[in-house]
């Protein structure tokens, strides 16, 4: 389960250890209240995620364009070396805004 703080149209989400097959349906059910808001600021906070599957990464990537389709805006944080190899071997890494 993720952890979610809100302070007003500031969202921080803590990540699982893992967001895979298993987890994603339910993680993306505890976000998705949050990707039809407009003008909402999303942290996702990656330091316990060890481990992303392909199913992660699709819902990254929806997180992405709801938000900023709703003129929001999203930012990974806390990404382990591991996890940035495979936004960047994947791709990802192009659109997604990945903070140090």
């Amino acid at each position: 389960m993720a952890k979610i703080v809100r302070n007003g149209n500031n969202v921080v989400i803590e990540s699982d250890v893992r967001l895979d097959t298993v987890n994603a349906g339910d993680f993306e059910c505890q976000i998705e209240p949050f990707l039809k808001e407009a003008g909402v600021d999303v942290v996702f906070d990656c330091h316990q995620l060890d481990y992303i599957s392909s199913t992660g990464l699709r819902v990254l990537l929806k997180a992405q364009k709801n938000i900023m389709a709703n003129k929001g805006n999203m930012k990974l944080t806390a990404v382990k070396p591991q996890i940035k190899k495979v936004f960047d071997m994947t791709g990802f890494s192009r659109f997604l805004k990945i903070e140090e």
